[in-house]
């Protein structure tokens, strides 16, 4: 599980840093456009804008934080971790949510599908990440 629990946290670390660029990019361009836009629904649709690029930085600060809690912990650190089972039950919940939200309406395939990819790295990284821990208490 230590292998998982290091190769998911790797993918948490560079998901984080693409989700960075994204969201630097994108209030980059926002910021770009800001003046061009007259009419209200280019305004709302670039508030939108603006507000999804935010919520990437804030994801980015999570997944590598996930990564980095992830991969000193299954190098034997129980602080790290910890944090990282934590971080695990954030990310397990968070998923749930957010596939509950694309379920709303409409729940035809597509969606269904998105909400279930989307939950199975968090899913394995708690997991992982607990199974982890749980070996490293039973040797102390």
């Amino acid at each position: 599980m230590k292998k998982l629990l290091k190769g998911l946290s790797v993918l948490e670390i560079v998901l984080g840093i693409l989700c960075a660029v994204v969201g630097i990019a994108t209030l980059l361009l926002g910021n770009f456009m800001d003046g061009a836009v007259k009419m209200p629904a280019e305004q709302q649709a670039l508030v939108s804008m603006k507000v999804s690029a935010v919520l990437g930085l804030i994801s980015a600060v999570f997944n590598f934080g996930c990564g980095y809690f992830g991969l000193k912990g299954a190098g034997g650190n129980q602080d790290k971790l910890a944090a990282a089972v934590k971080l695990g039950w954030i990310g397990f919940i968070a998923a749930i949510v957010s596939a509950a939200l694309a379920l709303i309406g409409d729940a035809g395939i597509d969606r269904i599908c998105t909400a279930v990819c989307s939950s199975i790295v968090p899913i394995l990284f708690l997991i992982s990440a607990r199974s982890v821990k749980k070996d490293l208490d039973d040797l102390r």
